[in-house]
């Protein structure tokens, strides 16, 4: 069910009310000649918050696995899940000053989305990490099936997703999360080009590519 559409405007339109509220202070405290500056910082900084510019991706292979978020990559490590399936984890940490818009890694279609209700604590915590509000993406394509799971951190109050399911272009915006982590679950044998401590930019940096071999066994 699609519940929004980020477009191509500067702000992206999800954020339009709050640039708005923050705007109309300012000019109100403009007018009364009170803490006008602390009001433009607010402003300024909540237009900012929601930028929403456009990103060419670095690469146009289809192999390319794309950054879903800005950020820095806090972890690459191997993970086994309850039902046994062994995935390759990649982690990017996301702080407030970072763009905020999410966008789509691969070209795919959302199967299935999980969200799971929690607390809005710092994530680099782990009992943030734990206890946090998250949701868990299951994205099919030509390839083997991928997983993001984004967590919501202590300023974003909520994970704004565009699509529960349904089909994603290569970088397409799907959602909105102010600060957090996000988390991919990857096939074990995906090429990482990406260190620790690299710094990301979602729909334009590649994490790595799959490899020449993952084509989806259902297919």
């Amino acid at each position: 069910m699609i519940k929004t559409h980020t477009t191509t405007e500067l702000i992206a339109k999800e954020g339009w009310k709050y640039v708005g509220v923050s705007c109309l202070f300012f000019l109100i405290s403009f007018c009364i000649g009170y803490l006008e500056w602390v009001f433009l910082i607010v402003f300024l900084g909540t237009a900012y918050l929601y930028r929403n510019f456009e990103r060419i991706p670095a690469e146009d292979d289809n192999l390319a696995l794309l950054a879903p978020a800005d950020g820095k990559i806090t972890d690459i490590s191997k993970v086994i899940l309850q039902d046994k399936a062994e995935f390759l984890k990649v982690e990017i940490a996301k702080s407030i000053v970072d763009a905020s818009l999410l966008r789509s890694p691969i070209l795919a279609n959302i199967s299935s989305t999980k969200r799971v209700h929690g607390l809005f604590l710092d994530t680099q915590s782990s009992l943030g990490k734990k206890l946090n509000e998250r949701v868990m993406l299951t994205l099919e394509s030509s390839l083997k099936p991928i997983i993001i799971i984004v967590t919501a951190g202590f300023f974003s109050r909520s994970i704004e997703l565009f699509k529960s399911v349904g089909p994603l272009k290569f970088a397409q915006r799907f959602g909105i999360l102010l600060d957090g982590n996000v988390e991919l679950l990857l096939p074990i044998d995906t090429r990482i080009k990406v260190s620790l401590g690299d710094s990301v930019r979602a729909g334009e940096s590649v994490l790595g590519y799959f490899s020449y071999g993952a084509k989806d066994e259902k297919q």
